[in-house]
């Protein structure tokens, strides 16, 4: 149910705020069997660092998400990221490979082994 006029709902959070961290009010949204939270129909007015106040416009269940820094990558999670997906490409080539070559072993169990790694794969 959405009013016409805004009440308010101060929310305590469970720790204290750090320098950059944003925090949003939202309301949790059912659509259909699942759900969400969003921001629409409320907004923070107030607070502090112990405390959010929220403006909104329905009955909800309401909750206060932080959003911190951006998480800057480090240049060894890049090179292992980077790695790691080039030998995983490569072996899935050449298992990709080894099952369309040995015909021998041929089988529904390595067909679908076949068809599991081209997916993996793409």
């Amino acid at each position: 149910v959405t009013f016409n006029v805004t009440f308010n709902v101060t929310l305590q959070h469970r720790t204290a705020l750090r320098a950059g961290e944003e925090p949003r009010c939202v309301s949790w949204q059912t659509v259909g069997t699942k759900g969400r939270w969003t921001p629409s129909s409320c907004s923070r007015v107030g607070g502090d660092t112990l405390h959010s106040i929220c403006a909104c416009t329905h009955f909800s269940t309401f909750a206060i998400l932080t959003a911190i820094h951006p998480i800057t990558e480090s240049f060894a999670l890049v090179v292992v990221t980077y790695v790691g997906m080039s030998v995983s490409l490569v072996c899935l080539f050449l298992a990709i490979i080894t099952f369309l070559l040995c015909r021998s072993l041929w089988s529904v169990s390595v067909a679908l082994h076949l068809q599991l790694s081209i997916c993996l794969f793409a």
